[in-house]
């Protein structure tokens, strides 16, 4: 029986679901682009002013480690995850005690590895897609378009190493699996050249509706991007972008609801997750108000993208705001959850699972300066004390 690891190099983890349906990970991150300024070929003329990146590589591999660590669904079992890097050198990555070397970025490889994701997912039409994108990206109105390593390969039309939002979009849509979230956490500028090339780019997959002839599932597809029109993606470099940190954070709970008595992680609320924390962590560097990143959707659907395992409790957000009665370092904070043992917080930023706490400040020889009490709940909590 052929390797699936050799037939197709971006995959890193692969698990049988049972007879429940999975889901299927695809995270890229495109941070070298090889004719962008400082690549290793021709510098394209076409190059918008855009340089190479740390901060992609970065963020599709924590997306890819947290699903692979931590991601657990009793309705869909993870099923795989694949990998694709732009780094300056072969990427590596270790999963399951072993290193493989991912692919690189081009399109020919990224169509492969897509390819194989939806060949994958399409054993059950139950099965659940994520598709993660990293990288530069442009916008022509509403259209947008996802650089990969090779763009400007071809000096006549360098859109050939680039994917088209709205035509891949639609490709996937007609393939089998019936429950697609896609994420794209690019710019969104908008050159003259993009507006010029709208219609440009890759689909990978040709719109084909007879291969969805007796699915009985609806198509439910969640496309959203990590920032707005005319606005740019951030990030630090060599470390994950706001938009990977808060979609990690939504997924660990910060996008659940409660349906039942039974926790779920949903689109529901996941724009506003993004938003929320991709916004906390910019007024963490001091520019919150002055630059802002708003998630933004187009057209998605409402639907499960996780069932918590055996009434785990998600992990909810919580900011404790100080009021200037004592240097943090002057204290110990404790947050008590309402029937249940009070524990100490390290710092001013935690997690927490839901429910009513009371929050204590102390002084160090345990005099009470302030407490408050709050309902822990989805997205966030602020915590004035």
């Amino acid at each position: 029986m052929p390797d699936p690891f050799v037939s197709d190099p971006a995959l890193v983890y692969l698990r049988d679901p049972g007879n429940k349906p999975g889901t299927h990970v695809v995270a890229i991150g495109i941070g070298t682009y090889d004719h962008l300024k400082d690549g290793s070929g021709p510098q394209t003329r076409h190059h918008l002013d855009m340089e190479q990146l740390t901060s992609p590589p970065a963020s599709a591999r924590a997306v890819a480690t947290w699903f692979i660590d931590h991601f657990d669904c009793d309705e869909a079992p993870l099923a795989s995850v694949s990998l694709v890097l732009s780094e300056p050198q072969p990427a590596v990555f270790q999963a399951d005690g072993k290193q493989r070397t991912v692919p690189r970025g081009t399109y020919a490889e990224v169509q492969a590895a897509l390819d194989a994701w939806i060949e994958r997912a399409s054993v059950d039409t139950k099965s659940r897609v994520i598709f993660y994108f990293c990288g530069h990206g442009l916008a022509a109105g509403t259209e947008n378009l996802y650089l990969l390593r090779d763009y400007g390969s071809d000096k006549n039309d360098p859109m050939t190493g680039a994917l088209n939002y709205t035509r891949f979009k639609l490709g996937l849509g007609s393939r089998k699996p019936s429950t697609q979230f896609l994420l794209f956490d690019a710019c969104r500028s908008s050159p003259a050249f993009a507006k010029w090339n709208g219609d440009g780019g890759q689909r990978v997959f040709a719109v084909d509706n007879e291969l969805r002839l007796g699915v009985a599932e609806p198509m439910l597809q969640c496309p959203l991007f990590s920032t707005e029109l005319d606005s740019k993606a951030r990030g630090r470099p060599n470390e994950p972008t706001f938009c990977a940190t808060a979609f990690i954070q939504a997924m660990n709970g910060a996008s659940a609801q409660r349906e039942n008595g039974q926790w779920y992680v949903t689109t529901h609320r996941m724009e506003d997750a993004l938003t929320m924390m991709q916004n906390r962590a910019l007024a963490k560097l001091g520019v919150g108000g002055i630059i802002k990143q708003d998630a933004t959707s187009n057209g998605f659907s409402k639907f499960r993208l996780r069932k918590f395992k055996n009434q785990k409790e998600p992990e909810i957000p919580v900011f404790l705001l100080l009021n200037g009665q004592a240097q943090l370092a002057d204290m110990r904070i404790f947050a008590t959850r309402t029937g249940g043992a009070s524990r100490p917080l390290q710092g001013l930023e935690t997690v927490l699972t839901p429910g009513e706490y009371e929050f204590r400040a102390e002084q160090a020889d345990g005099t009470v300066v302030a407490s408050k009490t709050e309902i822990v709940f989805p997205i966030s909590v602020d915590v004035p004390l």
